[in-house]
């Protein structure tokens, strides 16, 4: 079954009192963004709405990804936790045919609203308070007991699905996407969990029992408990709110991880250290439960011989980073593109702070990485995102590389300025990350690259402008092509005949690019050079002529360059 694209969701709760069929959702009204669009929140196989009617508050999810059997899977944890009655989930419905998009009728689940804030969002704020700590740390040891004496699993314990209230007291699970229960255990996984609290093991075995949430309830257990014991551990291991002490990359090697070298060099927390990184290096199935590990019980083999060394081995790189979602670079517009409506990370450098008011009369800011008139991703904080951040962005952010996750929105185009802009919008604290260069370009090279800095590569674009000038140019004999072009063209999308599947696009040669600019007499000056990939440091030029036809640098290349070109590329 093909689902509606994130578009097709959006045009429909425009107008959710006619697509939507449940009587109180369409009643109801759509939270928005600072544009007046529906506003999105993106996660596993599904977007989540926000929909208020009266009194109540209810989270709508719309799925745009197939999960097999998800109907079944759906009925059956709906009624086991109707039984349970447990505080630590949320009532909710799910509707086989909620919504009606372009004649089509599609699933939908109706959950009620959780309370307080996410896991991610709390740590943000009380990852220094002993006190608030200390009450989340026993939250996660009941909610650990409770699983393990029902025999059933959420299987994506983190952040973004625990929301904590009563100052840590009281949490609650939400998204049940890829829970287990007994009665569909013949179904199989539905996804892998959020790779910052999983086990390294998870993603080749794919188990589906009731052991799933050990590990994610070990890891934010430990991590808590290392910031109860140094509250500057937070920023000594660049804790952000997708990630609390450690990373998928720490669960990997745990022997060369400077962050259990960290914890293990503090007395209070080294034999606990050491125990969960042997649980990091055995099979995921030997995982103890969290009880068993605060106890010092079933750890799979002697801690004694572990050796945190915090470094990669002589000679070995340093491992490559390990994203929880799609890395992208935020000057690669082509590559964010392809993945609108799916939940990302996207890093760059600062080049423009843009305030400004909305229609409505609230402030916002962009944060753009290239020059408006064209192309590009920014960052967009609407008045609720300003709200929540504590430092607001100015002028003094421009040159910052910075991480961002988030929903990637569709395209936002003004043809009469000729400009496109995509966005992420940040409504949380903690969404958005300042980061060194050196770890902006570690995280962009990538899981299969340890170096800081890929290689450089000659642009086909700088070595036309070299043969027009008549220099020769030459090309490092250990440059690699890059995974992605951004001086070449935007994708172009291949027709497709099925609804809400988005087409996959097509590729165009980097040599091709230049060819088809050439023809259409839009060869770029040098002071005109599209965006480079991240490796370059240098700020963007953010102004382009509008309007009257091409400036002289954009006339018609001097007769014969094609063909002289094309002996040049290919003979």
């Amino acid at each position: 079954m093909a689902y509606p694209s994130l578009e097709q969701y959006n045009n429909a709760f425009n107008d959710h009192s006619i697509w939507l069929t449940d009587p109180e959702l369409k009643a109801g009204s759509v939270a928005t963004t600072g544009m007046g669009l529906p506003l999105a929140i993106s996660g596993g196989f599904a977007l989540t709405y926000t929909v208020t009617a009266g009194s109540r508050k209810y989270a709508v999810r719309c799925f745009h990804r197939e999960s097999k059997a998800l109907e079944r899977r759906y009925t059956a944890i709906s009624q086991r936790l109707s039984a349970l009655r447990s505080p630590y989930f949320l009532d909710f419905k799910f509707q086989s045919k909620g919504i009606r998009i372009d004649g089509g009728q599609y699933p939908i689940v109706k959950m009620a609203w959780a309370k307080g804030e996410t896991l991610g969002e709390f740590l943000e704020d009380n990852h220094g308070s002993p006190q608030a700590l200390a009450a989340l740390a026993s939250s996660l040891v009941a909610l650990s007991a409770f699983l393990e004496k029902e025999r059933i699993a959420h299987g994506d314990i983190q952040t973004g699905n625990l929301m904590v209230s009563g100052g840590g007291a009281g949490i609650q699970l939400i998204d049940y996407d890829g829970m287990w229960i007994d009665e569909i255990k013949d179904l199989g996984s539905a996804e892998l969990g959020h790779v910052n609290f999983q086990h390294p093991g998870r993603k080749a075995s794919n188990p589906f029992d009731a052991t799933l949430d050990r590990f994610s309830l070990i890891s934010l257990w430990f991590a808590i408990e290392a910031l109860r014991t140094d509250p500057s551990i937070w920023r000594k291991t660049n804790s952000e709110i997708d990630a609390i002490v450690f990373r998928a990359n720490d669960f990997i090697d745990p022997e060369s991880s400077p962050v259990f070298a960290l914890l293990a060099a503090n007395a209070a927390l080294s034999q606990r250290a050491k125990a969960f990184a042997v649980i990091c290096s055995s099979p995921i199935q030997k995982a103890p439960t969290l009880g068993e590990f605060i106890a010092g019980k079933n750890v799979p083999f002697p801690s004694a011989s572990v050796v945190l060394a915090g470094k990669p081995a002589e000679g070995k790189p340093r491992p490559g980073y390990i994203g929880a979602y799609d890395v992208l670079s935020a000057t690669d517009y082509g590559a964010c593109l392809s993945l609108v409506g799916n939940k990302v990370e996207v890093i760059g450098k600062i080049i423009e702070v843009k305030p400004g008011r909305a229609k409505n009369g609230k402030p916002y800011i962009f944060i753009n990485f290239g020059p408006w008139r064209g192309r590009i991703f920014k960052i967009a904080i609407w008045s609720d995102g300003l709200d929540a951040l504590r430092a607001t962005p100015d002028d003094s952010w421009i040159g910052k590389w910075v991480s961002v996750v988030g929903l990637m929105e569709p395209p936002y185009e003004n043809r009469k300025l000729k400009y496109s802009h995509l966005s992420v919008n940040v409504t949380t604290v903690g969404q958005m990350v300042v980061l060194s260069e050196e770890d902006a370009r570690w995280r962009l090279a990538g899981p299969q690259s340890g170096a800081v800095s890929p290689p450089k590569v000659a642009r086909n674009i700088e070595i036309l402008e070299r043969f027009q000038s008549g220099a020769r140019p030459t090309v490092s004999s250990n440059a690699r092509p890059q995974a992605r072009q951004t001086s070449s063209p935007p994708a172009r999308p291949v027709p497709s005949a099925s609804p809400g599947i988005k087409p996959s696009p097509v590729r165009v040669s980097p040599n091709q690019a230049v060819l088809d600019r050439i023809k259409s007499s839009q060869v770029p000056p040098p002071t005109r050079r599209p965006t480079p990939p991240p490796t370059q440091s240098r700020p963007i030029a953010t102004h382009q002529p509008i309007g009257g036809g091409p400036p002289p640098e954009l006339r018609q290349p001097e007769k014969g360059l094609i063909s002289r070109l094309l002996r040049w590329l290919f003979g």
